[in-house]
């Protein structure tokens, strides 16, 4: 066996947002390092840290699941990822992050340190993907659930699969490099629980933001992010947990005595005040979007789970957006709930989130979208 650091290996794509340092370090769902190799066995050198939350990986042949693991913490640790193969033929090898990152521990954080390959083996240059593609959303894009039977509701790692989403599978359905930035309960506007802190927008324009540790600063998770002239498309799926906030206790700041309520009216509509919230941080983050995807066409979706007050102020803040900015390049896409196609249990999640079949269904009507819009 041969073995290089990731860093010495020309022939590689990475997926995700990361940092530029020699070690690669892998922060969000869904990221990932992809090879293409003419080598008859593959090895890779993982290690992580953290706190309580340890990260899984799941490996792709060709397109194709293979196996999924933890990596627990500790010194740097080889992994055989596939032998026997036909040195002779082209293997693309995708290595998924499948766990977001965790904003409630200081040093959650997986690395890829090197790789290792038969003594007559090679990397291979990679085909161009077609398009580029940017995630944003909450736990449903994160994976939450696509692992475990319907019965499970431990809020435990393993039961995240973020490199079996819609949106990865979206990507992979149309050949397209994509990144994630995706965080459970979560919100455009605050989180599942009213928290005003727990909101995406704010963090949009650094690597890893709601990596918040010392630690994770120090692996570039905190600095500014490149976008290199942006996506072709944004797919934004916010709104879940705002929607959800509605229905919980008024949330208190530790720091203060005051609480604040989101307010429904008799009827079930949305204050006036919070709805301009809304309707308002929608916008915003719309053109801070377009401000960094100047050729991007942005698709806001929703419905993966059930909503009933927010996709209504949505669609208003994406067309006074269209209006004010004369910006035509987006829109707005309903997916089918969780609620009205699963049926079955194989087609459920776990932790009450949208499971395989919502998903795939959700893949299939965003690719159908995007191809039109291609």
């Amino acid at each position: 066996m041969k073995t290089f650091k990731i860093s010495e290996i020309e022939h590689k794509r990475i997926l995700g947002r990361t940092d530029s340092h020699k070690t690669l370090a892998l922060f969000w769902a869904a990221s990932a390092l992809e090879v293409n190799v003419k080598s008859s066995e593959f090895h890779v050198l993982l290690s992580s840290e953290y706190d309580t939350s340890e990260p899984w990986v799941s490996v792709y042949i060709n397109g194709s699941f293979v196996t999924r693991f933890m990596v627990e913490k500790g010194e740097p640790r080889w992994f055989c990822i596939c032998r026997g193969m036909n040195p002779e033929k082209e293997n693309l090898i995708t290595i998924y992050k499948d766990t977001q990152p965790m904003t409630g521990e200081s040093r959650h954080s997986l690395f890829v340190h090197e790789a290792a390959l038969s003594d007559q083996g090679k990397f291979c240059p990679l085909k161009p993907r077609k398009l580029k593609i940017e995630f944003v959303g909450d736990s449903i894009t994160s994976g939450e659930g696509l692992a475990g039977n319907p019965e499970e509701m431990d809020w435990i790692t393993q039961w995240f699969v973020g490199s079996n989403t819609y949106a990865a599978q979206t990507a992979r359905n149309l050949d397209a490099d994509f990144s994630v930035l995706s965080q459970c309960g979560w919100g455009l506007c605050w989180g599942w629980d009213g928290n005003r802190n727990s909101r995406i927008p704010p963090y949009y324009e650094q690597v890893c933001g709601v990596a918040w540790g010392d630690y994770q600063k120090s692996l570039g998770a905190q600095e500014k992010w490149n976008f290199n002239g942006g996506s072709d498309f944004v797919v934004v799926n916010l709104g879940t947990n705002d929607n959800g906030a509605f229905f919980q206790p008024p949330w208190q700041e530790k720091e203060f005595k005051d609480k604040y309520r989101l307010t429904l009216s008799a009827d079930g509509s949305v204050s006036a005040q919070d709805s301009k919230v809304i309707i308002d941080s929608a916008k915003d983050f719309l053109k801070l979007i377009r401000k960094n995807n100047p050729d991007a066409v942005i698709i806001w979706c929703w419905g993966m789970i059930k909503l009933d007050i927010v996709p209504p102020l949505i669609q208003t803040a994406v067309e006074e957006y269209m209006k004010e900015s004369g910006d035509k390049r987006v829109c707005t896409l309903e997916l089918d709930s969780m609620e009205a196609v699963e049926k079955l249990a194989e087609d459920k999640g776990s932790r009450g989130h949208p499971g395989p079949k919502t998903h795939r269904l959700a893949a299939m009507k965003l690719c159908d979208l995007i191809k039109k819009l291609s």
